[in-house]
């Protein structure tokens, strides 16, 4: 019986320092301004999809964001930065993600269908 109720809180103690929340690492680089990006499709890379401007406002960490394209698209919401890598969360079908190469430069993927995405570059302005 002794050893089962050690083994009981042997295992109490295991899950309970494996159950923290861990907190994510605070973005390497800050990406708030306005930046300049360009948009290829998978099997199209040579070829602009779209141009245009993303602006970030808020915290290194995270914020809103608003993406302005040269053909008319509007894209507005929140952004995520763990490290260098960030995440876009909007309320359309459209996925945006990447990470940062430096301080002024992102790249990453685009999605809006599964038969439609590919790859995007941003400069800083």
């Amino acid at each position: 019986m002794k050893k089962l109720i050690l083994l009981l809180i042997l295992f109490t103690l295991l899950l309970t320092g494996c159950g923290g929340d861990k907190v994510p690492p605070p973005s390497t680089f800050d990406v708030t301004g306005t930046w300049e990006f360009r948009m290829s499709e998978h099997d199209k890379q040579a070829i602009d999809y779209d141009t245009g401007t993303i602006t970030f406002t808020g915290e290194p960490d995270g914020g809103e964001f608003t993406l302005l394209s040269d053909k008319g698209l509007e894209i507005s919401g929140i952004y995520i930065v763990s490290g260098i890598a960030f995440s876009f969360e909007t309320d359309q079908d459209f996925v945006i993600q990447g990470s940062f190469p430096d301080e002024d430069n992102l790249f990453g993927s685009w999605e809006v269908t599964r038969d439609k995405g590919g790859l995007w570059t941003a400069k800083r302005q």
